[in-house]
């Protein structure tokens, strides 16, 4: 993608799912922390990635998704609808993120 791309907030859910397939085919990962500020990233074009991701491709470990700013409540709508939540504080997802591994580890 081009600078220019980039600038204009062009977000492209397709990456989204190509991460997610790249993560999730190392067995070591066993949590997913999503960290989504956008500003010129649009947070709907972000969950609408991640709900493809698991659609193709799903995960066999726990997913922490935070995100915040450009079309945030799309965003939010569009996890719920997929059964899936997002948080809005960094700190709250990252003990979250941490307490799937610790109850994994458990377990």
């Amino acid at each position: 993608m081009t600078a220019k791309g980039l600038s204009a907030g062009l977000s492209n859910p397709e990456k989204v799912v190509n991460a997610l397939r790249i993560i999730t085919s190392d067995p070591q990962v066993r949590v997913i922390l999503f960290n989504i500020f956008g500003g010129i990233t649009r947070t709907d074009d972000v969950a609408n990635g991640i709900v493809t991701a698991i659609r193709q491709h799903p995960l066999r470990v726990p997913l922490v998704i935070r995100l915040t700013g450009t079309n945030e409540d799309s965003a939010v709508r569009i996890l719920a609808g997929a059964g899936l939540s997002a948080m809005t504080d960094m700190d709250e997802a990252v003990r979250a993120a941490v307490a799937q591994v610790g109850a994994e580890t458990a377990a």
